[in-house]
Formats: C-alpha cells, sequence, structure tokens
C-alpha cells in the first residue's frame, strides 16, 4: 500500500496532502506537519510501510505540508536573536498559525478528513517542534500535538508555557536525543531542562496518560525520521 499525494490550493499557499489508503473509503483524521511536502511524503509512506498488524492499531490519518515556508520566521514565536549573523528568528509563528487553521478550514470542506480537535494535529521537529507547542496553547482546532526534539532552549518559551494551558483532553508526545543538551553552546544545552520541565508542567494540566517524554539515543540530527515514525504512531494508536 502506498499513499496517494495530491497538491491543492489553500488559504494562498500550496498544500500538499498524504493521503492513506483508507481515505478511499472514509474520512480520515489530519496531521499538519511543520516542514516541506517531502517530509510529510516519507512519513505517510512509512506508515503505510508498517506490518499490517501494527498499521490496524492505528488510526488512519492524512499528512499534510503547506508550501513555501521560511523556517526561523515561519515557526518562531516572537522575534529572538540567531546564534549567527543574518540568522534571526523572526517570530512569525501567529501568522503562520492563522494560515494553518485557514488551510484547514478549506481542506477540510474539499478533502475527506474529519474534523474536530480530537482528528486534528500538529507535528514538527526542532522549531517545529517548538511551534507545533506553540500551536496547541494558543488554538483550539488541534487536540494531538508531536513536538519532537523541540527547541526548548527557546527564550522565554517555558514562562510562556506556564502561563498558557493547552485545551483539556489534548494528547502531546515529546522526544529528545540522549545527546542533545550535552553540546558545547550553552544556548542549546538548555534544551534538556526545557524538554523535562515542559513535560512535567504538560502532565500536571493533561493527566499523565495524554504526555509521553522518549528519549532518543544520539543528538539531535540522529535518525529524524526513525523520532517521527515513533512520535506519529503514539498520536495515532487506537484506544
Amino acid at each position: 500500500m502506498h499513499a496517494k499525494l495530491v497538491r491543492a490550493p489553500a488559504a494562498g499557499a500550496e498544500a500538499a496532502i498524504c493521503l492513506p489508503p483508507e481515505a478511499e473509503r472514509e474520512p480520515v483524521a489530519a496531521i499538519y506537519v511543520n516542514g516541506p511536502a517531502q517530509e510529510a511524503m516519507d512519513l505517510a509512506e512509512a506508515l503505510c510501510a508498517l506490518p499490517r498488524r501494527e498499521r490496524e492499531g492505528l488510526r488512519p490519518a492524512a499528512l499534510i505540508a503547506l508550501e513555501p515556508l521560511d523556517w526561523n520566521r515561519d515557526f518562531s514565536p516572537w522575534p529572538e536573536p540567531g546564534i549567527r549573523p543574518g540568522e534571526d528568528f523572526a517570530g512569525g509563528a501567529a501568522a503562520r498559525l492563522r494560515l494553518v487553521e485557514r488551510a484547514k478550514a478549506e481542506l477540510e470542506a474539499r478533502c475527506p478528513l474529519l474534523p474536530g480537535p480530537e482528528n486534528s494535529g500538529i507535528f514538527g521537529y526542532s522549531l517545529g517542534g517548538l511551534m507545533a507547542l506553540y500551536a496547541l496553547c494558543e488554538s483550539r482546532a488541534f487536540g494531538l500535538c508531536g513536538a519532537l526534539s523541540a527547541s526548548l532552549w527557546y527564550e522565554g518559551f517555558l514562562d510562556y508555557l506556564r502561563e498558557r494551558a493547552p485545551a483539556p483532553g489534548a494528547r502531546v508526545y515529546l522526544s529528545l536525543g540522549k545527546k542533545e543538551e550535552k553540546v558545547r553552546s550553552p544556548r542549546y544545552a538548555r534544551v534538556g531542562d526545557g524538554v523535562r520541565q515542559a513535560h512535567g508542567l504538560l502532565a500536571e494540566r493533561l493527566g499523565a496518560e495524554n504526555v509521553r517524554l522518549q528519549w532518543f539515543d544520539g543528538g539531535h540530527g540522529t535518525e529524524p525520521a526513525r523520532r517521527m515514525l515513533e512520535g506519529l504512531k503514539w498520536l495515532l494508536a487506537r484506544p
């Protein structure tokens, strides 16, 4: 079985909609991927390639990416200096979230996608994972969130998370590589404490059964595709 890629305009962007085979028979859940279209398609194919018994334990879901995107602008919640000159974070996540929400409404009217936050997720790696957490706190459109190796070193984000609560019933998957906090940069080294604190805050508000923190071997760039697949499997597991 293979995923089907459909490209369509949505809210002024181009949506890459990676539909599972089940979408030919019935509406499916939707996960909006904070990344390029190829990443969404690769993940959709990886889900299709799982053993049959494992696939049957998961809810079928479309993976959707919106392009074009500017990583440092679209996924940063507020302006912040970059590590290198010319690579500052512009703080465009609020505008990006509005785009995703508009696209979501349009696509649900035209595609075999289930509405409602319990059927809608937002998912990303690194800064894309940080934006996924931001979107979960700012919007009631999403009830599923995957924040993998999220940039929880970002200045002020933990304070923000203490003040903003996701809607009750949301489910959140967090992950981090064991070596990610063992780096020379003091800024990036904060990520370990950041993910531990985020896990504690979210588990307290949403219930420990609705929040998972998974640790992987390696650093930030170690097997991101495998880590993302594990996150999707947890979020899409049938009750």
